[in-house]
């Protein structure tokens, strides 16, 4: 991830960085509520190792293929807003509900007037680099 959001920048130019949180939890977890506790305490200690400013944390409690995401979808609104620079997430499978909603998803978030990147974590993957490869599948695959 400090590729993606410290890689050779100074300390104070990462804390001009605003980040935010999503994870998309399985209804089958044992206990939701704790674990979302975990993920928001362990979503603090890594914005302080990397130096950002952590806005908010977005937890959604919801099957993979779910559309109704309350905290995905107030995440894209303050993101249209501009309150934030980086989303990040655990997996692109996570993300949103199917790869053509992460696509989309991402799209929009790269063409705001400030562009917000997503950062997925297990892929070690930035939204930049997704869209940069979507085209050429998109073109080969028609």
């Amino acid at each position: 991830m400090e590729e993606f959001i410290g890689g050779g920048r100074s300390p104070q130019t990462n804390k001009q960085c605003r980040v935010v949180f999503y994870h998309n939890l399985s209804p089958d977890s044992a206990d939701q509520t704790a674990s979302a506790e975990l993920m928001k305490r362990r979503d603090k200690n890594t914005a302080d190792v990397y130096g950002v400013q952590l806005i908010a944390v977005y937890v959604d409690h919801a099957y993979l293929t779910q559309t109704e995401r309350p905290a995905f979808e107030k995440m894209l609104a303050d993101a249209r807003n501009g309150q934030f620079d980086f989303i990040i997430t655990k997996s692109i499978e996570r993300f949103a509900p199917t790869a053509e909603d992460t696509v989309q998803a991402i799209e929009e978030l790269l063409s705001q007037p400030k562009p917000v990147r997503v950062i997925f974590e297990s892929e070690r993957l930035d939204s930049n680099i997704i869209h940069s490869i979507v085209p050429i599948l998109r073109g080969c695959c028609t």
